[in-house]
Order: C-alpha cells, then sequence, then structure tokens
C-alpha cells in the first residue's frame, strides 16, 4: 500500500517500550537476506511477520505539563521507576506508555517524552516531517547521551522499500524511527526487511572470521578477546559504508548515525544476529557500547554450564548448573554492562541443544524477568526479556509464524503505529 507524503515522520526521542501478554511461536526463517558486502547471509529470517493481537503502545505522548522527557531506554527499575530518574522539566502526565512497567516493577525502556516533550533540560524535542531528534536532544539521564545525532534525522527518499545491497530502508513504515539496526548475522550479516517495515535503518555486518567459541579451554578471556576484534572490524566497515551510502543516496540519511569524527553512534543501533551473531550482539552492549537494544536470536552463550536442550515445564534448576565454576564461563558475562540491561533481550528454541548454556548466559548477566514460554496459550509477556519456545531449535525468529511479530516489536522497540505493516 502506497503512501503519499513527500517527508516520513520521525521518532523523536527513543520510545519506551511497553510489554504484551501473548502467546508465540516462531520457527526457524528461510534466511532471506541480502548479505551486505558480500559477506555471509544471515540466518534470520527476514519476512514481515504475521499480525500481531494484543499489542500494547510503545511509548506515551506527553499530553499535560510535557517541558521534559524522560530517558529513552533507561536502566532496570526500582519499584517501577527507571534508574537515573527523569530529565529536568518533568514528565507530562499520560507520558507513561500502557503497560510500560512491567509486573514486579520492571522498567521496560523507561519512559519516553514521546511527541509531546518540547525539551526540558537536556530534555528530547519533537519530531517533525523532515528532523528529529537534534544534536543533545536525549534526555540528559539517558547513559548514551554522550553520543548525540549532529542532526535531526532528514528522511526525504519516495515512499517505498530502498533495498542497497544489504542495506535498506522502507520509507513507507509511518514513522522513521532514526534507529539503524546491525544484524551480526551469524559470521556477516544483511538487510532485514521486517525491521526495515517497522521504521528502522538495516545495514548487516560484512563477513567476519568467526570466533572459536565458547573456547574457555584454559583461558576464560580468550573468546572474550577475539568477540571484542569481531565488533572492531565491523564497526570499521560499518562506518565506511555508512559514508559511502550518504554520499550515494543522501535523502535517505545514513549520515545520521555517524558523528562530526565519522564514528558509528552505538547509542542510536540495535545489534542482533542469529547463534555466533546473537553472542556478538549481546557483547556488543554488555562490554563496548551503550546501544538502544541489544536482541539476540539463538543466544547469547559463551558458557559450558547448560544441561543441553531444556524441557517443559521450563525450569532454571533442570537447564543449567546455577554453581557452574568460572572456568566455564567467559569472562565478558561478568563485566559490567554498558548498557542497561533493560534493552537486553533473548528468544531461544527449547529444542535447542544449547538452550541451557544460553538460558545461564542470561542468568549470569541478569536479563530482565525469569525465562518464559511464549509459544503455550495463555502465556504471559508481560514481565520478562527471556522468551523461549518450546516448539523450535536453533531458530532466527523474525519470520512470518504465528505471533513472531509481536515478540519483534516488544524486543525492537517497534512504536505502535509502525506495527502490522500491511505493503
Amino acid at each position: 500500500m502506497s503512501v503519499s507524503h513527500p517527508a516520513v515522520n520521525v521518532w523523536s526521542a527513543a520510545a519506551a517500550l511497553a510489554l504484551v501478554s501473548l502467546p508465540l511461536a516462531a520457527a526457524c526463517s528461510s534466511g532471506t537476506t541480502d548479505g551486505a558486502f558480500g559477506g555471509a547471509p544471515s540466518s534470520g529470517g527476514q519476512s514481515a511477520g504475521s499480525t500481531a493481537t494484543g499489542g500494547v503502545g510503545v511509548g506515551g505522548s506527553a499530553t499535560t505539563a510535557g517541558t521534559g522527557a524522560a530517558m529513552p531506554g533507561g536502566g532496570a527499575a526500582t519499584g517501577g521507576v527507571a534508574t537515573g530518574g527523569v530529565a529536568t522539566g518533568g514528565v507530562a502526565t499520560g507520558g507513561v506508555a500502557t503497560g510500560g512497567v512491567a509486573t514486579g516493577g520492571l522498567a521496560t525502556g523507561g519512559v519516553s517524552g514521546g511527541s509531546g516533550g518540547s525539551g526540558g533540560s537536556g530534555g528530547a524535542a519533537a519530531g517533525n516531517t523532515s528532523g528529529g531528534v537534534p544534536a543533545g536532544g536525549s534526555a540528559g539521564a539517558d547513559p548514551c547521551a554522550a553520543m548525540p545525532p549532529t542532526h535531526k534525522l532528514n528522511v526525504q527518499a519516495a515512499p517505498g522499500e530502498h533495498n542497497h545491497n544489504g542495506a535498506g530502508i522502507d520509507t513507507r513504515a509511518k514513522t522513521m524511527l532514526g534507529k539503524l539496526v546491525l544484524d551480526y548475522g551469524v559470521a556477516g550479516g544483511g538487510y532485514i526487511s521486517f525491521l526495515a517495515k517497522r521504521g528502522y535503518h538495516s545495514i548487516g555486518a560484512p563477513g567476519f572470521a568467526e570466533c572459536a567459541a565458547p573456547d574457555l579451554q584454559g583461558d576464560r578471556t580468550r573468546v572474550s578477546k577475539c568477540r571484542i576484534g569481531e565488533i572492531q572490524t565491523t564497526e570499521k566497515a560499518i562506518e565506511a559504508k555508512l559514508a559511502q551510502l550518504q554520499g550515494q543516496y543522501p535523502e535517505e540519511d545514513w549520515g545520521y548515525f555517524l558523528d562530526a569524527n565519522g564514528k558509528l553512534r552505538w547509542s542510536d543501533v540495535a545489534t542482533t544476529g542469529f547463534s555466533h551473531g546473537a553472542t556478538t550482539a549481546a557483547i556488543t552492549g554488555r562490554s563496548y557500547a551503550c546501544v538502544w537494544r541489544a536482541v539476540s536470536r539463538s543466544g547469547p552463550r559463551d558458557d559450558t554450564c547448560g544441561n543441553g536442550p531444556c524441557k517443559m515445564p521450563l525450569d532454571p534448576a533442570t537447564a543449567y548448573k546455577a554453581a557452574c565454576t568460572d572456568d566455564n564461563v567467559a569472562s565478558w558475562l561478568d563485566e559490567p554492562s554498558k548498557t542497561p540491561m533493560d534493552r537486553f533481550y533473548s528468544m531461544v528454541g527449547m529444542q535447542d541443544g544449547q538452550c541451557g548454556d544460553i538460558m545461564f548466559n542470561m542468568f549470569r548477566t541478569k536479563y530482565l524477568g525469569v525465562p518464559v514460554v511464549f509459544d503455550v496459550a495463555g502465556a504471559d509477556l508481560s514481565t520478562s526479556h527471556q522468551f523461549f519456545a518450546s516448539t523450535q531449535g536453533h531458530s532466527g525468529f523474525l519470520d512470518d509464524t504465528l505471533n513472531a511479530a509481536a515478540i519483534g516489536d516488544i524486543a525492537f522497540g517497534i512504536p505502535p503505529e509502525n506495527r502490522n505493516p500491511t505493503f
């Protein structure tokens, strides 16, 4: 369905994520990914997801007294209040997204200033048809605020999908998010149409030599150091690619994701990946940079503390050894996280032989909530960032199986107007 507008709307501040209670079934996708820079295609599914039902809105428009915006992304809440508090100027009445505070008081991305924040001290300015967050527009409490954009997002490309050999956007999305999804794939990623249709700029990592993993024989730092090398190699290539794309397609504003020195602004990047790339996506946010989201699909791992595939009923006590000794755990799992933990998500198949290892990784690194089986009737997804499918194995999850779109919307912070695209 074509949308007639000369310039697309822009999401002005990092939206707060409101969780949704839905059952979800997910399966391995067909892997229809274009490899960036000739890199290996991602194994993650890329097709548009099925219609999600019961989705809760993301963020919230400030309806009264909205002179300041709260931190987008924020830290994990204590008693339901995002760590770091709100920006000077206060949060407008109604500014909290419906369902934005999960049962048990877990913040899910903090409180967003929505479209009503007019920029209190450090507050985010409201977006418009030709611009998003101005330089310095992130709320002052945002841990990623040291990487502000140099200008308002200015996407002027004609309505449609614009795919450039592993990088692209879809300007038919009602709101352009001003967020870049970086797909590591397994050892090289690609363009993800599922997310482009929902307002992301999407780019795939170039092919890279996959680190041996978990590679813990006598040195638990070995795989940690190797994965940082993967990230550094990818970062340089992505910076060059973004500059190239900006020169070729200035109407798509790929330069928005670079700072004045041409360096990648990780604060507006969502990392994702499948299998090996799922772990690289997680360590990027934990040990390398403060990112917008870190979404692992069949990961993260880098430990040998699991007991193989997970069983029903899902129980951590049977899935892994909680008292696993350090020599079975990569050192990066014990490092302080550069990214607030309420921005990390994982999707795991219970039939995956690495299921127990993955669950242990989330236990050790303190993912929000408890493991939840999402593909059963009546599943409650409102209190967790750890999603398990009883019917799946080593899967990519961003596909068109029943309710898979809902999981993607939750994890990647998709605003309500961008969900369930029909084009």
